[in-house]
């Protein structure tokens, strides 16, 4: 008997907690003193999910923010960037346990006191880009153990202190640029399971680093691979599934190397359209011929290594821009050709992990063409949280390519609102930008469902619910509002 009273209790009390969503400033905030934080917990108490960015820290490294508590900010979801700079006071970021997404790009720079990134366990998705660049006490990143998804790019740089990258190991693809440099790992790992980025991979200056060991799994580089000046980096066979680049390689005085031995290399060393360039003064990879002996010597199977690098088939259409952007609740992908040559049209793709993808149009081309073309396409159906998209660009003969992935985030955060509140015959329900109110359900303090309306209009008919204390849910598309509703 206990339990069930105490189940719809508990319910309503996490019904609650969705009203403070809504108690938080609009557009972008910017704390930059601890009297800052401090005056934002005392004015926004129950501020949780923000709709715009949130800045701890200064702009400029020259002037150093004094900030050494945060912890009365407890953020669910964060609507634009997220960056903590110049915080040289802050020990950790405990206050954001509750943290499940940032709709925009993640960057933690200059704050060395930092040693730990404890207390973004809850984070799961990023939708531009992470960048954690110049803290010199960082020694690991394990509190981003959580995330799965980053939407643009990587750039792990310039923390001297930063043993590994242990803690990365949930994402599996990076639509942008991945740049590790100065930085004191020994090895890749935390990156065991990333199999695709979409932009150059740029490894260098990493003083201690011994070997690629953690990239196993990597078999796409959209873009061009450089390792640059990683003097104590011996051997480069954990790239051993890599199964193509579309830019180019390059090996600059990492002068220890003399394991060189991956199936890619019988590609990049035999193609001469292929831009393959090696400065090193190890004695077993300092040329192409040194590397197809080492080749030749694991007895790596170089013909199943050219059927399988069919991913950077250049596009027999010159691409010249793709975008996407968000209106609403909806993706407008948008690109132009230079030129086109036996074009018979875009398959358009979308993809929620940027590994699986799913035809969701078809745009015919323009077949022949010298002059600038556009095109857009408009996606009504997008997913809750990241969306990846592409073209298969195919020729009237069949051939088809690829272009690079771009991506968004459709936001998470509410733009519904209901009044009046306390309310006695009526509810208006706005923000819906369009959308038609699927459900609408109302629950007393009790737990019972009062009422339940499928496919209702903006205006609610409450005139029959006793005065009282109710929690109302209302679904529009993907976007839920739960309120706690005062009937007089």
């Amino acid at each position: 008997m206990k339990n069930q009273v105490l189940l719809p209790i508990i319910f309503i009390l996490t019904l609650f907690t969705y009203q403070a969503q809504a108690q938080c400033p609009a557009g972008n905030v910017a704390l930059t003193t601890q009297a800052e934080v401090d005056a934002f917990v005392t004015t926004y108490p129950m501020c949780q999910a923000l709709p715009g960015g949130l800045h701890i820290g200064t702009s400029s490294s020259n002037v150093l923010s004094d900030i050494i508590d945060i912890s009365g900010l407890q953020f669910t979801s964060i609507g634009g960037d997220l960056t903590v700079q110049n915080n040289p006071l802050l020990t950790n970021l405990d206050n954001f346990s509750m943290l499940t997404s940032v709709n925009g790009g993640l960057k933690i720079f200059n704050n060395d006191g930092l040693t730990i990134l404890s207390g973004l366990e809850a984070l799961t998705s990023i939708g531009k880009n992470l960048s954690i660049l110049n803290n010199d006490g960082l020694i690991n990143v394990t509190g981003l153990s959580g995330l799965t998804s980053i939407g643009t790019s990587l750039n792990i740089s310039f923390n001297s202190m930063l043993t590994s990258m242990t803690g990365l190991e949930g994402i599996t693809s990076i639509s942008g640029f991945v740049n590790i440099e100065s930085n004191g790992i020994t090895s890749m790992a935390g990156l065991d399971n990333l199999e695709s980025i979409g932009g150059d991979f740029d490894i260098r200056n990493n003083i201690s680093l011994l070997n690629l060991e953690g990239l196993e799994s990597l078999m796409y580089v959209q873009g061009s691979l450089y390792l640059f000046f990683n003097i104590q980096m011996t051997t480069i066979e954990a790239l051993s599934n890599l199964v193509d680049i579309c830019g180019q390689f390059q090996m600059f005085k990492n002068d220890a190397v003399t394991g060189c031995a991956i199936p890619i290399m019988c590609i990049l060393t035999q193609d001469p359209n292929f831009d393959l360039f090696i400065e090193t003064y190890g004695a077993e990879c300092g040329s192409s011929a040194q590397i197809m002996a080492q080749v030749q010597a694991a007895n790596i199977d170089c013909a199943a290594a050219e059927t399988a690098a069919v991913v950077c088939t250049p596009l027999s259409t010159e691409l010249v821009d793709m975008e996407i952007r968000l209106e609403g609740r909806t993706a407008v992908l948008s690109w132009e050709t230079a030129t086109e040559t036996n074009n018979q049209g875009f398959e358009i793709q979308r993809s929620k992990d940027g590994l699986s993808w799913e035809n969701i149009a078809w745009q015919e081309g323009s077949g022949n063409s010298n002059t600038v073309r556009t095109y857009s396409y408009t996606d009504y159906n997008t997913h809750r949280g990241l969306n990846y998209y592409r073209l298969q660009q195919i020729d009237f003969d069949g051939a088809a390519a690829y272009s690079p992935a771009v991506s968004i985030t459709a936001s998470t955060v509410s733009t519904i609102d209901v009044y009046p509140n306390p309310a006695s015959d009526f509810l208006v329900v706005s923000g819906l930008d369009g959308r038609t109110i699927d459900e609408v359900i109302i629950h007393n303090i009790s737990g019972k469902e009062v009422l339940r309306l499928e496919d209702a209009n903006n205006v609610i008919d409450i005139s029959n619910l006793e005065p009282g204390m109710y929690v109302a849910v209302i679904i529009a598309e993907f976007d839920e509002k739960f309120i706690k509703l005062v009937v007089e």
